[in-house]
């Protein structure tokens, strides 16, 4: 296909935000080799962006890091210092996206950014919301979660948990079976 007609493609599909490689041949009926050649040509043109090996972001609607994180290591949501960040319980932005599934640990460089993977058990995997298009832990369970992947952590000088509910958070630690010691710390300091 010509540039125009990739561009074409990309806009009249702009509801997709990221295409692998499988997709687009499904979707162009073009040979996986020949496509491979022209998506670098695209790439290399500034037309597209590759995000990782086999995954390219429409250039007409390109996808959030976190609409990534979530679309391509799935299930997962946002989780520990990124959702501790967002919520604001964490003054500093971390600069890797760090997600939460219950398959195996896995870290990503994309040309977005850099997600981690941690894993945890499949009866832990809970306590999150729908955020536009991903998946984000609530407060109490972002928090919960950290404690959770951070047993040894005594310094609280970084958290403003001033909107943590802590009988939620309570609820949510002692369903996590997170050992009461490492609790009490945090409970104190609410």
């Amino acid at each position: 296909m010509k540039t125009s007609d990739w561009l074409n493609f990309f806009k009249e599909n702009k509801e997709i935000k990221i295409f692998h490689i499988r997709h687009l041949y499904l979707l162009t009926k073009i040979q996986v080799h020949s496509l491979r050649v022209e998506l670098m040509r695209l790439v290399k043109k500034g037309i597209l962006k590759r995000i990782c090996k086999g995954y390219y972001a429409n250039p007409f609607n390109p996808p959030s890091i976190e609409e990534i994180a979530t679309q391509i290591y799935y299930p997962s949501y946002i989780s520990l210092e990124s959702a501790l960040s967002y919520w604001g319980i964490l003054s500093q932005m971390p600069r890797v996206l760090t997600m939460v599934t219950i398959k195996l640990p896995y870290k990503m460089k994309t040309s977005f950014g850099i997600i981690e993977y941690r894993q945890i058990k499949k009866e832990y995997f809970w306590g999150f919301i729908r955020k536009d298009n991903y998946f984000m832990a609530e407060k109490e369970k972002a928090l919960a979660d950290y404690i959770y992947f951070n047993r040894n952590i005594c310094d609280f000088s970084e958290f403003h948990l001033e909107d943590i509910k802590k009988k939620k958070f309570e609820n949510y630690v002692k369903k996590m079976k997170i050992e009461e010691s490492e609790v009490k710390k945090w409970i104190m300091y609410l």
